[in-house]
């Protein structure tokens, strides 16, 4: 398997056309066809199900194509990093809930101080940022899982609870039980996130499933199935705290609460140890400044 295999598959599954793809890569069509006949002889997989009206991906073609959108953004970062001969910019990775509750303050806290510095924020699950941490494209990354990186001593604690709006849970008595919440339709992260390990017994599959499962990839998204009513949830409750205070998204009562989400620094690039722990440190205080205005959900650990 190579790297031309995975990005013929890649625009294929987007373009979903031989001849766009073809064009769009600069090659012939049967120069993409043999690309991805190889790549399948390769994997020992079926990506394409050739038997189906109109182009379509088997099961193992969507997971390929997941995989291959995560090759080419490792790529495209790489050739960043080596084309930056200056290396005056910095590549920080932080976990979805710490992108959108204290990264814009260091977003800002950066360009106040080193306004001659690029830097570059990589938001994603900590499986996709593990990956771009070692291809060798972050300087440092914030994620809920994997050993503190030395040297640093904060992280932000954020409380977990499950949600849903209103309707979903209409007529419920509470607080609710883990068997009273299997029967909820739930709204669910990927199975490499952390936030599933704790509600793995809701979705045991060896059980009968009384009610739908719907999975996002990103808490964003997750969020927005809460809200469209999809079902119950189990969020860093800070995600949701303005539909909270509004009451179009509740917090569910349970009898066995869920444990909090911890996110710290969790990798540092000692090639760059005296910019990178300039920054550490402008996200320590930007993330000590956010969880005091937005007490209600979070707080900020010394370590």
């Amino acid at each position: 398997m190579n790297f031309k295999q995975l990005e013929a598959f890649y625009w294929l599954s987007e373009f979903h056309n031989y001849r766009q793809t073809a064009e769009h890569l600069g090659l012939t069509q049967p120069a993409v066809s043999a690309r991805i006949q190889s790549l399948e002889k390769d994997l020992g997989k079926t990506l394409i199900d050739r038997e189906a009206p109109g182009f379509v991906l088997t099961d193992q073609g969507l997971e390929v194509a997941e995989f291959a959108v995560d090759f080419l953004n490792l790529r495209e970062a790489m050739m960043g990093r080596l084309q930056d001969k200056q290396k005056r910019g910095l590549s920080i990775g932080l976990a979805g809930m710490a992108a959108l509750t204290w990264g814009p303050l260091l977003r800002a806290a950066v360009e106040a101080a080193h306004p001659e510095l690029i830097l570059d924020i990589y938001a994603g699950s900590d499986l996709q940022l593990r990956r771009f941490v070692e291809a060798g494209t972050l300087d440092a990354a914030f994620t809920a899982t994997g050993d503190r990186a030395r040297g640093t001593d904060f992280a932000v604690r954020y409380d977990v609870g499950w949600v849903a709006r209103p309707d979903v849970i209409e007529g419920r008595e509470m607080p609710m039980s883990p068997d009273e919440l299997r029967k909820l339709p739930l709204v669910l992260y990927p199975k490499t996130s952390p936030l599933f390990t704790p509600v793995a017994d809701y979705v045991d599959d060896m059980r009968e499933r009384p009610a739908p499962r719907h999975y996002g990839n990103s808490l964003s998204t997750i969020c927005e199935m809460v809200r469209g009513g999809y079902g119950a949830s189990a969020l860093a409750l800070t995600a949701l705290r303005e539909d909270l205070a509004r009451g179009t998204v509740v917090h569910i009562p349970a009898t066995e609460p869920l444990a909090p989400l911890h996110v710290s620094c969790t990798h540092l690039n000692r090639a760059r140890r005296k910019q990178v722990v300039e920054v550490l440190e402008l996200a320590r205080e930007a993330a000590r400044e956010w969880c005091a205005e937005h007490p209600e959900y979070s707080s900020f650990v010394e370590i």
